[in-house]
């Protein structure tokens, strides 16, 4: 009975020792942890503010093409997508200046010179377009780059929970692991919604900029005078999509591209929507 009381009290500074690793660890995994979900969460909301600014700048011009068409009213109320992200979203949006604001464009042209600020304002738009596309790529590219840190730090705590086997004990180890799972598993579905959002922000530019450009190339033909009529009907004819007397053609087109906008705002108000709910946690 003797030989047991210095055992344990050779072993008391050992338990000491371990608890204490325990609870230093405990400390600043939770410190940590909550430091992390704080990151999160702010990523979250610079997206949807980020996305909800560029949402409604391809909306608004999306709906003004309309209206130079005649398909809707000039000054759209209630925009859709902005019933998706709460008051103090949307004036966080930054304002931009519109390629069509103050353009009414005449669908029954007389002369070439008619024509002149339709084709304007076409260029307004494709130039818009071209410079969205260059943010929205290097905005995934940023995006890329982020997941790719948040990987190697995921990595790294995985590591450093390992290397404390025999230290700390199997439970204080497991849930040390669920925490750090479950927080990555969150990043992963942050990532997934940027690349949906951005895969589906590109498409609908890129499709919106292919139909300016080619409205584009016939507003130019036709004010240039360097094509002979049947040459100009047939490009006419490519965009409106039926054959028709030149003038007729050009209204054509217009509808053309008022059916495109209404089909690409019916995509863009799906993808807007995610937008209204957070990621789970």
């Amino acid at each position: 009975m003797r030989a047991v009381v210095p055992l344990l009290a050779l072993l008391q500074p050992c338990v000491c020792r371990y608890a204490a690793v325990q609870q230093h660890e405990s400390s600043r995994s939770a410190t940590a942890v909550h430091t992390e979900w704080a990151v999160a969460f702010a990523t979250e909301a610079d997206d949807r503010r980020f996305w909800t600014s560029e949402w409604s700048a391809i909306e608004a011009e999306l709906l003004e093409l309309q209206a130079a068409a005649g398909s809707v009213d000039r000054k759209p109320k209630n925009a859709a997508f902005m019933q998706f992200t709460n008051s103090s979203q949307a004036d966080a949006a930054p304002k931009r200046h519109s390629p069509l604001a103050g353009i009414k464009l005449n669908l029954n042209p007389k002369s070439a010179a008619d024509l002149v600020p339709a084709l304007a304002m076409l260029k307004g738009l494709y130039e818009d377009g071209k410079q969205r596309i260059a943010q929205l790529n290097a905005k995934e590219q940023d995006y890329k780059q982020h997941h790719t840190e948040k990987e190697a730090e995921h990595k790294a705590r995985t590591a450093h929970i390992a290397s404390q086997n025999g230290t700390v004990s199997e439970e204080f180890m497991a849930n040390e692991t669920r925490d750090e799972n479950r927080l990555w598993s969150y990043w992963e579905r942050v990532r997934e919604r940027q690349h949906r959002q951005f895969h589906t922000s590109l498409k609908i530019q890129h499709a919106t900029l292919e139909k300016v450009k080619k409205m584009m190339d016939m507003y130019e033909k036709t004010i240039a005078g360097k094509e002979d009529s049947k040459q100009v009907t047939k490009d006419l004819a490519k965009v409106s999509g039926v054959v028709m007397p030149e003038v007729v053609l050009l209204q054509g087109a217009w509808s053309d591209a008022a059916a495109f906008c209404s089909e690409a705002l019916k995509e863009l108000r799906a993808a807007g929507t995610e937008l209204s709910d957070t990621v789970d946690a």
